[in-house]
């Protein structure tokens, strides 16, 4: 009898720390956009980025905020121009941030979508199933740390190319292409 009322005693005690411990977990915000990204549903996208911008409001969580339909394009971005397996990490993310810094740009759009569509830069971003890709979600993983402000290059760096265009800040080798260079705009003086 002791023990069924000792248990009787205790059961709303462990239910009550249970219901605590609970509400202290939060979704992983970063894995549910990623998985968003990499499966090009926008409504759960944009449903999953609001939550976690209005918890960054609150101040729950101390992140970057990130606009889905961004995250997305640079997603399919990195995919279509720098998906393939020869290239790494390290030059996905020059091609991201080369995109960035043009949005940050006064020579370039405003937008990171006008900078995408904006005739002769990315050629792949052109074709029409462009508008469909499901970027792989290794890209998207890219994407959201460039967006959640990770930097490698000059804020200068606004052109990549396989020949220099002004200064070159960084290069890649690869077998098939030779050289790419990550360029600096030839009007530095704005960068400064």
């Amino acid at each position: 009898m002791k023990k069924l009322w000792l248990v009787l005693w205790m059961l709303p005690v462990l239910l009550g720390l249970s219901t605590c411990a609970v509400e202290k977990i939060r979704p992983d915000y970063d894995a549910l956009l990623l998985d968003a990204a990499a499966a090009a549903d926008v409504e759960q996208g944009r449903a999953i980025a609001a939550e976690r911008n209005a918890q960054i409001l609150r101040g729950v969580l101390r992140e970057q905020r990130v606009d889905f339909d961004d995250l997305l394009l640079l997603a399919r971005l990195l995919d279509a121009e720098a998906g393939d397996r020869r290239y790494s990490d390290d030059y996905r993310l020059c091609v991201g941030e080369v995109a960035l810094n043009r949005v940050a740009s006064p020579e370039f759009p405003d937008s990171l979508r006008e900078v995408v569509e904006q005739y002769g830069q990315y050629p792949s971003a052109q074709e029409p199933e462009f508008a469909d890709l499901r970027p792989k979600r290794s890209c998207a993983a890219l994407a959201l740390r460039l967006l959640k402000g990770e930097r490698r290059l000059s804020p200068a760096v606004l052109y990549r190319s396989t020949r220099k265009i002004g200064t070159a800040f960084v290069r890649f080798y690869d077998r098939q292409e030779g050289y790419t260079y990550f360029c600096e705009s030839v009007y530095s003086d704005l960068y400064k």
